[in-house]
């Protein structure tokens, strides 16, 4: 399914009931892993990469590879799905702009003390190996 496909409905009506259509929204949204979760004024020709860095870029922990946009009609776009180089999606009023945290990048201090166990068990195995 194209992102730019509109998805059109008929809406039943009863008697009472009060159909609000809400006015044009003016901004753009990022969240999760930048530096300023905020919003800003939407400005045409911008792409998602402008955006977040007016909210001062990703942090050290976010996973840029998995970027995505939510349109303000709920339609959710992965915002390399754009073009081959991924930075050229087009933002629109009332979308956000969502950098999620990559869950599978390990801490440093995790990841060395998991590899000296890893050394110290080997020593261990030989040690005793070796008094056999």
């Amino acid at each position: 399914m194209d992102e730019r496909e509109e998805f059109i409905a008929d809406v039943l009506l009863k008697d009472g009931d009060k159909l609000m259509i809400p006015g044009l929204t003016q901004e753009v949204t990022i969240l999760g892993e930048v530096q300023h979760s905020t919003s800003h004024l939407f400005q045409d020709g911008r792409g998602v990469q402008e955006y977040i860095d007016r909210s001062g870029g990703t942090t050290y922990r976010a996973d840029e590879d998995r970027i995505y946009v939510v349109r303000a009609n709920g339609a959710v776009v992965p915002s390399h799905s754009a073009d081959w180089f991924g930075d050229n999606l087009e933002v629109r009023p009332g979308d956000t702009i969502v950098v999620p945290l990559d869950a599978e990048r390990m801490k440093t201090l995790t990841l060395w003390t998991n590899i000296s166990q890893i050394i110290y068990q080997i020593g261990i195995a030989a040690a005793s190996w070796n008094a056999v």
